[in-house]
């Protein structure tokens, strides 16, 4: 997210009409448990979103909160919604991978969701460059925990002072580096070609 393809986590309420001041006040922190508890495989697709059927429409028909939206939001409606989160490539970065991955194995470390995964296998061809993909609900952990990292490390016949890591999150980066891994931040397009230029991998 947001090195490859464009993240929006504020498009989720933007998607359901619900998205105002109050409504991301009390809701950001609830979406983000749920979305993290099936993000690390804890939950199924189908208990996320009868986790998000309850967290939007109450028990019952009861709400515990008045968001100001429709009565009933579907689960078809959550779908899309969760789907608006995933914007466009990040500009460049395609042609990028395919260049590095002619000189070096290619693998991706995503927190991401069966939902999310299989939309962006279909719709972003950049992943058809990238051969090995270490995913948070597979793995049962999620960035930045140094299990994940444990993880990855042990299914790579690789050490860890050998594989590059990259991610735009400072605290993923730092994690990475805390488990032996070359850890590098991303800030764009044209510092991260510089890096591979300095390494001769384009």
């Amino acid at each position: 997210g947001n090195v490859l393809v464009h993240i929006d986590p504020a498009a989720f309420l933007r998607s359901l009409s619900i998205d105002t001041p109050n409504n991301r006040k009390y809701y950001q922190s609830k979406i983000f448990d749920v979305v993290k508890r099936y993000e690390r495989g804890d939950d199924s697709t189908e208990d996320f979103f009868a986790n998000l059927d309850l967290l939007f429409n109450g028990r019952d028909g009861r709400l515990q909160y008045n968001h100001g939206g429709k009565d009933c939001l579907s689960l078809n409606e959550f779908r899309n919604a969760i789907l608006s989160i995933v914007g466009a490539p990040v500009e460049g970065m395609e042609e990028i991978v395919r260049r590095v991955g002619a000189s070096v194995p290619l693998g991706l470390l995503s927190n991401t969701n069966p939902v999310h995964f299989d939309y962006c296998l279909q719709t972003f061809r950049v992943l058809q460059f990238i051969p090995s993909h270490f995913l948070s609900y597979q793995l049962k952990a999620f960035k930045p925990e140094p299990e994940i990292f444990a993880r990855v490390i042990g299914q790579i016949s690789l050490p860890p002072g050998k594989i590059l890591y990259i991610d735009d999150l400072a605290e993923n980066v730092e994690a990475a580096r805390s488990a032996g891994l070359m850890g590098h931040q991303f800030v764009g397009v044209k510092n991260i070609e510089r890096l591979f230029s300095n390494l001769n991998l384009i």
